[in-house]
């Protein structure tokens, strides 16, 4: 398995109580698809996007530590990946945790809107929902 950034393994393991292993093969299965982006022969993020109804999709991703290393490949992937998944649903929703800074500056730049944290999880921890919705 790659070697996942510690802010995304955070978010998974402690603030979900989720394996990592377990998270991603749960992500894969339920997916509408799924791809990796990959720069040089290494893996430096695996995303895709999930149903969960018949208007809302579920994105994810969780990077690498090659993600720092090669952000200008990773950023021009993001975009578009983003405007396929609004094809197959008119809105997309999820939670990040609000220590993944990292993670929050990539979504914002990406252009999703941001609640107020709230509890998330099993453990309550702060989350931030944020959502996209199809342009018309």
């Amino acid at each position: 398995m790659p070697i996942i950034r510690q802010a995304d393994r955070d978010e998974i393991e402690e603030a979900l109580q989720i394996p990592l292993d377990t998270c991603l093969a749960e992500g894969l299965e339920q997916c509408c698809k799924a791809s990796k982006i990959v720069v040089n022969g290494l893996i430096v993020a695996l995303f895709g996007d999930s149903r969960h109804d018949e208007q809302l999709g579920i994105p994810w991703l969780v990077s690498t530590v090659h993600v720092e290393r090669y952000p200008r490949a990773f950023l021009q992937v993001c975009k578009p990946e983003v405007e396929e998944m609004l094809t197959r649903h008119e809105s997309l929703i999820n939670f990040v945790d609000v220590r993944n800074t990292v993670a929050i500056r990539w979504l914002s730049w990406l252009g999703f809107t941001f609640g107020e944290p709230e509890p998330y999880g099993p453990l309550g921890m702060p989350f931030k929902p944020f959502w996209m919705k199809r342009s018309t």
